[in-house]
């Protein structure tokens, strides 16, 4: 499974993270998301981190959860 980070800036200000596969980059069902962060910096930092703990989660054999609650394919 390859998870990617998108980060992209807000509308109404800040930034804007998400992590998505390969197959649904969609943004309505990613694997992790967080809406408003003040700085590029503070949003990269906490994709990785967050990619981390879903790194970790793959390698106990336990497929991430999608924020939808849907499973992972």
């Amino acid at each position: 499974m390859n998870l990617r980070i998108h980060i992209h800036q807000a509308f109404t200000g800040g930034w804007c993270a998400d992590i998505d596969d390969d197959h649904d980059r969609q943004p309505d069902d990613p694997y992790w998301c967080v809406d408003q962060w003040p700085t590029l910096q503070d949003a990269i930092t906490a994709a990785c981190v967050q990619l981390a703990d879903l790194k970790a989660s793959v390698q106990r054999t336990q497929p991430p959860p999608r924020v939808s609650g849907q499973s992972a394919v």
